[in-house]
């Protein structure tokens, strides 16, 4: 598990950010994409509202420009390379095709200057600060470690561990009598993850904290809370939303079923079901005539993992020598730390490493099958 910020560092980021964004809702007749020097002098695609008081101008993030792609029904790789070799083109094309939706509105979401998310104007914003304003005093009552912290431009996470329980998992290589080599002592947790860019629902998930090597792996979803509201009553001209006691009492609900689930995350005996999920897998071993490389290529189609990533599992299975379906699901978990990973693709990894321990008993002999 990566170790993001502290909690110290994510209440300061997400201070900062709160007093530094700000949506608005648009009329697509009333906005446009152009193109501008940024301090580089390079050529960048920029968004202009047009508002009453004047021409607002925001930059665009990786996220909005993705939006942007779906948006417009412009496949993301040809948008990819027009935004990397031609921005003027790009922006005929995105303008051209907005045209289609005129009459139409969209939720257009500004933090620093850019835009961050093109989003429906009926999108409910569950923002990340009121998030862990609900759950860090319960995680904190609950005696739960806070292991990890991250802000994205795509999600905000928050990961804790439940010290007060632990299980000893026996590894899957063992000695020539049958006995298991070692243990892995592990402990159940929770992460929960939110999205203001619509990258996502708000998600509280229990999870299981391997110590010594911190790997973690992301098991069910507890709560998935879809950000979906009423549509935004407005004028056909540019309306600036404001945060505001009003909005936060429409939530409470929200959060406070949230605080209700979070502290519920760890219940002992679905912990307990879950390691004993674990232990069955030390005793699913690869046949031993078994091609290890195809193997990691059989999960990594399966499961949507890069070459890179195959490649990068692959060695930490064989660093590891655990050639068991734990040993698969270990390897993935450890990858995730790996610094080429960034945190939101190290979070997918560890949902994907408890995919493995899930998987029906003949789906993995498909895939641990010799070759």
């Amino acid at each position: 598990m990566k170790t993001g910020l502290s909690l110290s560092q994510l209440a300061k980021e997400l201070d900062r950010r709160s007093k530094a964004k700000v949506d608005f809702v648009a009329p697509v007749s009333k906005f446009a994409v152009a193109v501008d020097r940024n301090a580089a002098k390079q050529l960048v695609p920029t968004i202009r509202l047009a508002a009453a008081e004047g021409v607002k101008v925001f930059g665009i993030n990786k996220v909005a420009h993705e939006q942007f792609s779906d948006y417009a029904g412009i496949p993301m790789q040809y948008y990819r390379r027009m935004l990397e070799q031609d921005p003027q083109l790009l922006v005929q094309n995105v303008n051209r095709w907005l045209q289609d939706h005129k009459d139409e509105r969209r939720m257009v979401r500004v933090l620093d200057g850019n835009v961050r998310a093109l989003l429906s104007d009926k999108f409910r914003a569950l923002e990340n600060e009121d998030l862990a304003e609900a759950i860090i005093p319960v995680l904190q009552e609950r005696d739960l470690v806070i292991a990890s912290c991250e802000v994205t431009d795509q999600r905000l996470y928050i990961k804790a561990v439940d010290r007060n329980m632990e299980d000893r998992i026996p590894k899957g290589h063992k000695f020539g009598d049958g006995s298991h080599v070692g243990f892995d002592m592990v402990s159940p947790g929770v992460a929960v993850s939110n999205s203001e860019v619509g990258r996502g629902s708000l998600m509280i998930e229990s999870t299981i904290f391997t110590h010594g090597c911190t790997n973690k792996a992301i098991f069910g979803t507890t709560l998935r809370k879809f950000h979906t509201g009423a549509r935004a009553e407005m004028s056909d001209d540019v309306y600036q939303m404001l945060s505001d006691k009003t909005k936060r009492l429409t939530d409470a609900a929200v959060w406070a079923q949230t605080r209700d689930l979070v502290a519920g995350a760890s219940h002992e005996a679905k912990f307990r079901a879950t390691t004993d999920m674990l232990k069955a897998a030390t005793e699913d071993r690869l046949a031993k005539k078994a091609d290890v490389v195809e193997v990691v290529e059989r999960v990594g189609r399966k499961f949507g993992l890069g070459d890179g990533e195959r490649k990068g599992v692959l060695q930490c299975l064989i660093e590891d020598g655990d050639l068991s379906r734990y040993g698969v699901h270990s390897a993935i978990t450890r990858f995730s730390q790996d610094d080429s990973v960034n945190y939101d693709r190290a979070t997918e990894l560890e949902r994907l490493g408890a995919r493995v321990i899930e998987l029906k008993k003949n789906e993995w002999e498909a895939l641990a099958k010799a070759a």
